[in-house]
């Protein structure tokens, strides 16, 4: 099992002001003693070789590895376009998975399409996705880094059911993104776990909310939050298909105290990785 950490969002702030964020990323995970992040397979394959080489001494200095972003258009109606969307996804697993010791490559679902959509349905969704996605899913398969799809606005049933069609196709599980639909994270979870080769380790506060109507959902520190992290990595050790080789990222986003001022994000990331060290 690797923990790392979500290269995105409010924990970004740490580096932001680097001169090469790149290495700054890669100097906090080995400070925090953590072992992987995702990086976009877009952007590394516009820079120039020898860049590229120097990223990849520097992981393998501090143990570190790459997830691999990449994406194609899997629901567009142009078939040209998926093809050479997916060629070139294919393309850049190819030639960045063994210099970045890629584990897992992730992708998505484009967030306007979601189980309550009505213009797509979901159950449509699967049908295109469970024939776009399988030549990407091959192919990462092939190259030894399966192919993961983030957990965003579907159900865990969802995601569970367009894994059930494609081979070698897992699932990124994000931990509080089942909020975002109303989904309890423990029942996403249960349905997720099978397929789940990777996570986005997210917690959440949930709050109702009447006006509108809604469920309110704020940044926790991993482990303080509603989305039951504890049980859900014990649920994955047990049901996973190969909790060994889960690659988990710890992703934050932004946490404010009681009085609603934002905390320091360096005392959060600490609190995160204590708590990711209680669970094994």
């Amino acid at each position: 099992m690797l923990w790392g950490l979500h290269s995105g969002g409010w924990m970004s702030g740490l580096i932001g002001h680097a001169e090469d964020t790149y290495r700054a990323q890669i100097d906090l995970l080995a400070e925090f003693d953590l072992h992987v992040t995702g990086w976009s397979a877009k952007e590394l394959m516009a820079m120039e070789p020898g860049r590229r080489e120097e990223l990849a001494g520097w992981l393998k200095e501090r143990d570190i590895y790459i997830n691999l972003g990449v994406n194609a258009a899997f629901l567009s109606s142009d078939a040209d376009e998926l093809k050479r969307t997916t060629d070139a996804a294919i393309e850049a697993v190819s030639t960045l998975a063994p210099l970045l010791r890629t584990k897992v490559c992730t992708t998505g679902i484009p967030r306007q399409y979601h189980h309550y959509s009505r213009d797509l349905p979901v159950a449509k969704q699967i049908d295109i996705l469970s024939a776009t996605m399988a030549p990407l899913a091959a192919a990462c398969h092939k190259a030894g880094c399966p192919l993961g799809i983030h957990t965003v606005v579907h159900f865990g049933s969802d995601m569970a059911a367009l894994c059930s069609r494609v081979p070698r196709l897992g699932l990124v599980f994000d931990t509080a993104n089942p909020l975002l639909i109303g989904e309890p994270p423990l029942i996403a979870a249960e349905a997720c776990a099978p397929y789940t080769i990777a996570t986005h380790f997210k917690d959440h506060y949930a709050t109702p909310n009447f006006k509108p109507l809604g469920l309110v959902a704020r940044g926790a520190v991993p482990g303080q939050g509603d989305c039951c992290l504890r049980e859900i990595y014990g649920l994955l050790m047990r049901k996973a298909p190969n909790p060994q080789a889960l690659v988990m990222e710890l992703e934050i986003d932004p946490v404010r105290d009681e009085n609603d001022v934002p905390r320091d994000r360096r005392e959060v990331l600490t609190e995160a990785v204590a708590f990711i060290r209680s669970l094994q």
